[in-house]
């Protein structure tokens, strides 16, 4: 009898850390729905934003008519350095058909380190520091998902303007080209 009770605290710890982990993965999914792209907040594609290696400065608009693809990051974000190798493949499979821009949401982030994670991994596309303007426009248009980089948010603005925002987590570069022809 006096066994039964001393279990009954040891089963009641497993039940209380089982509940937890199912509270704490309740919504952990690996993919989230696609947002509509009749849902309009478009400030974020005049917004200028400034290449960091070259200065010249664009905006998300300024690519009309050809497909963009825009995706948030940071430097120390591991998740996002794959992501980004993924999306140089992809320019290098595409060429001209496809425009990509890399946006680093971390506030404190320094132009030279951007500059160094750049060049040492030999990624592709234009590539700024992201205005808080343009990061609170996505929040608005996309939800707080594009400010989670370890989610690799990735959205895709169409040639006529219409954008969504992909399923999270790594896409893989054939994932990435099946996404820009099946949105687009």
């Amino acid at each position: 009898m006096k066994r039964r009770h001393q279990d009954f605290p040891l089963s009641s710890l497993f039940l209380v850390i089982a509940v937890t982990c199912m509270f704490l993965a309740a919504g952990c999914t690996d993919t989230a729905p696609a947002l509509s792209g009749n849902i309009r907040d478009d400030a974020w594609k005049t917004i200028e934003l400034e290449e960091v290696r070259t200065g010249e400065r664009f905006s998300v608009g300024s690519f009309a008519g050809t497909p963009v693809i825009l995706y948030a990051f940071t430097v120390s974000c591991p998740i996002c350095t794959r992501q980004q190798q993924e999306m140089t493949a992809l320019k290098k499979s595409l060429g001209d058909d496809v425009v990509l821009i890399g946006i680093d949401i971390d506030p404190r982030e320094e132009k030279a380190t951007l500059i160094a994670h750049i060049e040492k991994n030999g990624f592709a596309g234009y590539y700024a520091l992201s205005p808080d303007e343009m990061t609170s426009s996505l929040v608005d248009r996309f939800g707080p998902v594009v400010v989670t980089p370890a989610s690799a948010p990735v959205m895709v603005v169409c040639r006529n303007g219409d954008a969504r925002l992909l399923d999270t987590g790594i896409k893989s570069t054939s994932s990435l080209a099946s996404s820009l022809k099946a949105v687009c």
